[in-house]
């Protein structure tokens, strides 16, 4: 079962799930990239900023100058927060990345949607 996670409540659960987190982006190509990133959260513009590596970066600017023009909006990239337990649901985020257009190094993940995701069952003998 998921719970949505409204834009307004991302404060609370930062609280609750902290800042650091796993942020998956996709190379024009199609190959997925995962990595561990601190994220900082703009309220006023509904976009959490970190600062990932090359890659991650590469993947972002890729995907912005794929789907320029196409009317496909900015390359997605989700955030995944795990829960601080094994009973814990895990918070995913969906969000529209780009390079921050003032400094190539940093990342800004504009909020789309998110949902609490319960854990799965210790009990799974096949994935």
């Amino acid at each position: 079962m998921s719970i949505p996670v409204s834009v307004v409540d991302v404060p609370i659960r930062l609280e609750e799930y902290g800042t650091a987190a796993f942020l998956v982006t996709v190379s024009p190509e199609g190959t997925p990239k995962v990595v561990h990133v601190a994220v900082v959260w703009e309220a006023g513009a509904a976009t959490f900023r970190c600062a990932p590596g090359n890659g991650t970066l590469r993947n972002l600017d890729g995907a912005t100058a794929a789907t320029a023009g196409s009317g496909a909006g900015l390359g997605p990239a989700t955030l995944i927060f795990p829960g601080p337990d094994v009973d814990t649901h895990s918070w995913l985020v969906d969000t529209t990345g780009q390079v921050h257009p003032d400094d190539p190094e940093l990342a800004l993940l504009a909020y789309e949607s998110g949902v609490l995701h319960r854990p799965a069952s210790g009990e799974q003998v096949h994935c």
